[in-house]
């Protein structure tokens, strides 16, 4: 069987290359983002970027492009590339409705709750615990997000569970609250272990209740980030 031509093969590498270095850089950008090592506001220099990367500006340039696709960067001609602001507006309204959602997706998860699943959710806060010692409060936020996925899927509502994720994915900054906030991460934890109480009592109002009150604490504490941060 003939082979393919080395050009070809050549030009398909070159672009396979291309498109991965442009998924890495936006991954890294994505995610220094959402744990708010960027901070809203911060200018996105493509140069600097590309020099810190060590890769051209081209796929610099298109990682910021698939950002500001997301709403994450904003791009203004003459002055280039931002991080978004977040207004408090925007996040009352968000943890509003995602109270409500996530403290019914709670409530509804639990007939569903096998020991297996049980015994998952508290390694998570077990490896919360350890995230507070050692200080980590980027795997803190993304432990966090495991916790919640790992209970609403346990509803029989898949509906409710993608509108929740969706509602996620769009407002991942939220997670940068754990780095600016140093009481968020032990004041969180507690909260995680009062909603695991109440899931073990198998009280499915308590559940729900203890759920909200958890949101509307967190979007309390990322209104104060956002105010901190937006002035």
């Amino acid at each position: 069987m003939e082979g393919m031509a080395i050009s070809e093969l050549n030009f398909i590498n070159k672009e396979q290359f291309i498109t991965t270095k442009i998924e890495a850089v936006y991954n890294v950008l994505r995610e220094n983002i959402v744990n708010g090592n960027l901070k809203p506001g911060t200018r996105l220099v493509l140069k600097k970027i590309a020099g810190d990367l060590g890769v051209s500006e081209i796929p610099v340039r298109e990682a910021i492009r698939m950002l500001e696709a997301q709403g994450l960067v904003t791009i203004t001609p003459h002055t280039g590339a931002q991080v978004s602001t977040f207004s408090a507006e925007d996040a009352e309204e968000i943890f509003n409705i995602r109270s409500v959602l996530e403290g019914y997706a709670a409530k509804t998860a639990l007939p569903n709750l096998t020991p297996e699943v049980m015994e998952r959710l508290n390694g998570v806060i077990a490896e919360m615990r350890e995230c507070i010692k050692e200080g980590d409060a980027v795997r803190y936020g993304l432990l966090n997000r495991d916790f919640h996925r790992l209970l609403y899927q346990c509803s029989p509502y898949k509906r409710l569970y993608k509108m929740i994720f969706e509602m996620w994915d769009g407002s991942e900054r939220t997670r940068a609250v754990f780095a600016f906030d140093r009481e968020r991460p032990e004041n969180s934890l507690r909260e995680h272990e009062d909603i695991m109480r109440a899931l073990e009592e198998g009280d499915g109002e308590k559940v729900e209740q203890i759920v909200r009150k958890h949101k509307q604490k967190a979007g309390e504490a990322f209104v104060r980030y956002l105010n901190h941060h937006n002035t």
